[in-house]
């Protein structure tokens, strides 16, 4: 019969958990949660981007809904996964590819804000209103892109601290 030998291991030290690092988790935390709250404000002003943008379309080219709901998405969403690829390749990768994204971003962007604001100022009446609806069309896509940076910068900094 084979006789086993059993080793106890010693367990490693705890170490107490200063205030500090205390301090420093709950940071993360709550700039963890705020990345979330930034990126669900993106999210819904995408949504409303997206309706608006895919009714703009529908009625300057006259295309379907689907049609203009997939020229919407094309716009909308590809702006936004050029700029994340922005902010999450290397410097490297950055400066190969940017010369077609920068482009394709500023174009999309100028893009959903013309057919926003088309879609908002076709349902008014007056000068005023329709000014108003124009600043509403424009407004929307610059708070997506501002949002999309911010909510991506502050994901990427906590998962980069976190690690």
């Amino acid at each position: 019969m084979n006789s086993a030998t059993v080793h106890q291991l010693k367990a490693a030290p705890k170490r107490a958990v200063s205030p500090k690092s205390r301090r420093a988790h709950k940071a993360l935390r709550r700039q963890a949660g705020t990345a979330i709250g930034v990126g669900a404000v993106a999210v819904t002003l995408t949504a409303l981007s997206l309706s608006h943008l895919a009714h703009g379309v529908e009625i300057v080219t006259g295309s379907s809904q689907w049609e203009a709901w997939a020229m919407a998405i094309g716009i909308d969403l590809g702006f936004v996964a050029l700029e994340l690829s922005q902010l999450a390749i290397s410097d490297k990768v950055r400066r190969q590819v940017g010369r077609f994204a920068r482009p394709a971003i500023l174009g999309t962007l100028a893009g959903s804000a013309a057919m926003n604001a088309f879609a908002f100022a076709a349902q008014t009446a007056t000068a005023y209103m329709m000014a108003a609806a124009i600043t509403l069309g424009v407004a929307i896509p610059a708070l997506i892109y501002a949002l999309t940076r911010v909510g991506a910068a502050l994901y990427i900094d906590v998962h980069g601290r976190a690690a």
